[in-house]
This record gives structure tokens, sequence and C-alpha cells, in this order.
């Protein structure tokens, strides 16, 4: 299955030439560009008649034609995410309000390739070079950093005539300019039906359960349990901390602490996908297969507060990480059914019953016991994956034995300048079947 796919490479900017204001003053007219652009289009201007109204002297008019585009892209999701609001009987939240960006709001400068700014690799040093257009006539120069694979992927896009380098988006942190750089390329992604490897992923509130199944023997290949569980803990935190504003009208810092919770999220969720990826990526032809959830929040009623936790895990989020990534990687990925799958044996296929994180048949003749419970969910999940692929329901099962469950979790003391490696992660859970 051939298909376009487009990939977002984050860099660090090193500037050696030209002013860092003028990087700062492009920003804040990508700003009021998108602030002029939500209303003209909420008059039902065209893209045409928007980018001719906000037009202005001091910004390269190709910059100005991509913020427009990025800004009508936010529209169009505002709008969709109306419209399912507007759908709900008993609607989740409060109505999505209309997409702005406030005075003190960051919004980046987004640039097409060769026009706002252009990337080379110097022979010499084998370093990235850039060339930004802020300003008309006006040039800033460097070279920029980033993860190692990163940047050998950068180097290989630009000197690929198979990959696109496309659009990039100039942000700025805690002092220092970044810039995410698009590319797109197209993949052949083989079949689901085509694997030899079944990688069944359980995720649920604390933990990411992977099991490696190899789909003619059945044997376990590798097994790993990721803990998220700062993740539920953070959300908690600002959670009440958010509440606790909003009580006393702190709206700015509601918001601010807004954005660090979906920043801390975000980090985390992409760290956990590029875990999961590796670790497929070990194994001949690999599927990673996840639950299907499409439904499960809607038939799932509890009291308010377990709702809030329910309904704002990032299940959907997560799976899209690891679907885009595996795509990059050329790995297929599927969906199974999601019932029951952390509370049936894995071996026998009878309903067991979980013992703090432990999991237990209650079958007399099979009698497994599961150092995880998590883990068996995903021998489940891998399992009905195989019997989909080989067009079999029935016939259990997997092995007994299974090795024992290496629990890694992500961390990192303080700030620091490198997350915890997703490779070493998922090098950690990888135990041979004995």
């Amino acid at each position: 299955m051939r298909s376009l796919f487009n990939r977002a490479i984050q860099t660090r900017l090193h500037i050696a030439s030209g002013e860092r204001s003028w990087l700062h003053d492009a920003r804040l007219a990508s700003r009021e560009i998108f602030n002029d652009t939500i209303p003209l289009k909420q008059q039902g201007h065209t893209r045409t008649e928007i980018q001719r109204e906000v037009d202005r002297d001091d910004f390269l008019r190709n910059n100005k034609c991509a913020v427009v585009g990025k800004a009508l892209q936010t529209w169009d999701s505002y709008q969709s995410l109306k419209e399912w609001w507007e759908s709900q009987d008993d609607p989740d939240g409060s109505k999505p309000t209309l997409p702005s960006t406030d005075k003190s709001g960051a919004y980046p400068l987004v640039m097409a390739h060769t026009e706002g700014y252009r990337l080379t690799v110097d022979d010499d040093t084998n370093r990235v070079r850039f060339r930004i257009s802020p300003k008309p006539y006006k040039k800033v120069k460097g070279h920029l950093s980033g993860e190692p694979d990163a940047m050998d992927e950068l180097r290989d896009a630009l000197a690929s005539d198979e990959v696109d380098v496309g659009q990039a988006e100039l942000l700025y942190c805690d002092g220092v300019y970044y810039l995410h750089v698009t590319v797109t390329r197209e993949f052949d992604v083989p079949e689901p039906d085509t694997a030899d490897t079944v990688v069944g992923v359980d995720i649920n509130e604390r933990n990411v359960a992977l099991t490696a199944l190899d789909r003619q023997t059945m044997r376990t290949k590798g097994t790993l349990v990721l803990d998220y569980g700062r993740v539920k803990q953070e959300r908690q935190r600002y959670h009440t901390i958010t509440t606790r504003c909003q009580e006393h009208g702190k709206t700015s810092i509601h918001h601010q602490l807004g954005d660090k919770e979906e920043r801390f999220t975000e980090w985390v969720l992409h760290c956990l996908s590029r875990t999961v990826v590796e670790f497929a990526e070990q194994f001949s032809n690999p599927v990673i297969v996840f639950e299907d959830m499409s439904g499960i929040r809607d038939e799932i009623k509890y009291g308010t507060y377990m709702n809030r936790r329910l309904h704002k895990l990032p299940f959907h989020k997560f799976e899209r990480f690891v679907s885009y990534k595996a795509t990059w990687r050329e790995i297929p990925t599927d969906t199974v059914d999601a019932y029951y799958n952390s509370k049936t044996c894995s071996c026998c296929g009878e309903r067991g019953y979980r013992q703090g994180r432990r999991f237990r048949c209650t079958n007399e003749e099979c009698d497994v016991v599961q150092d995880h419970a998590d883990r068996n969910a995903s021998v489940n999940i891998a399992w009905r994956e195989t019997a989909k692929l080989n067009g079999n329901e029935s016939n259990y099962r997997t092995h007994k034995t299974q090795p024992q469950v290496r629990l890694v979790r992500l961390s990192g003391s303080g700030r620091v300048s490198r997350p915890t490696s997703s490779r070493s992660l998922a090098d950690q859970g990888v135990l041979s079947h004995s």
C-alpha cells in the first residue's frame, strides 16, 4: 500500500548573522495576520480576499500566504469540533471557543522552503545551514542542531529526489528559537496480513503494555510494560490548580497552566510512541495492533470524577502518534475488538480476574497466573489479530509460560537537555522466550 506521509523534524537554530529582533517582529506579525484572518473567514471572505486584506509591506508575501493557510486550517478544525459538540445530547465540557491568540500568545512564523526559508548541507562540516527571510530583504543565517537521527533524516531529505522538504514553522521557547521542518515522502507500507510478528498494544490510564507474538508458533518474542502514570498525576495536579484559578478569576494563569499540561503530555506521548515503534522494529515483519476504542467512551458512564479521568486520557492521540511513526518506518498498524481483553485468559480464553496487577485464570485445568494483567491484555490483542489475519476465531491459544515482565518508567529529574532514550527503553523490554 503506497501513500504520501508528512513528518515534522524538530531542530534548534544557531544564529550566525542577522538580527534576532527580525524573527521576533515576524512572529508578532504572524499573530496579527492570524487574528485578522479568523474574523474575515467568519464573515464569509474567500482565501484570496483574506490574503489581499491582510497584506502588509513589512512581511514577506509568501510567508503571509502560509500563515493564512495555517489560520484557515485552525478555523476548519474549530468548525469540525463545534459541529461535533452541537451534535451531542449531553456534551462533556463547554462549547468550543473561536480560535484566537492573545497579546502574549506565541504564534509560529510559517514559511515555504526556498521562498521563506532555505536549507542546505555544508559539504565540509556536514552541518545543515539555514537562511530565513523574516522580512523583505532581511536574512537570518546559521546552522541547525537536533537529535542525531533527526538530523540524518533531514540531510537525507535534502539530498533525495523522493522526499519533499515543505513548510517550516519558526517557534520560540525559553530564549531559544526552533525550526520544525515538514518533510513528505511516499511509503510502501505492507498489508497487516503479510506480518510474521504481531505486536499487541494495551493502553490504560497508567501503563502501556506490549507483547510481540510469533504469528506461526504463538510464542512470545518480547514483552515490555511502560509506566506513564506521571501523566495522570500531572493532569490531576493541573486540574486542581486550574479549578482554583478559575474560582478566583485568574484566567491568564489558567491558560498558561493549560499550555504546560498539554506540552508535558505531548512530550510523554512522543517518547512512548517512539518506544513502541522501536520495540516493534526489532522483530521480523511486524504489525502493531491496538484495541478499537471507537464508541467505548459513550458506553462508559461513571460519576463526574471518573468520567473526567477517562475522557481526558489521550488514547486516540497516542494511537495516532504511533501510527504515523510506524508508517514512516513502513510498519503497518491495525485494530481489534476491545472488549474483555484484560479479563480474558490469554491461554484458554476463560474469564478470569485481577489480583492487584496480577491476572488469575478461573479455569482449574488452565490455572494460569500472569505477573501483569495489562501484559495479559496485550497478549490477547496480539492473539485476536492473529486469529483475524488467519481467519480463525477459536483454538486458544498462547503458551502458559511468559517471560517475566520488565516495567520501565519514563523519568527525568528537573529540566533535562535530553529525555530518556526511547531506543534504550525499547531495548530493555526484549526478552527471549524460555
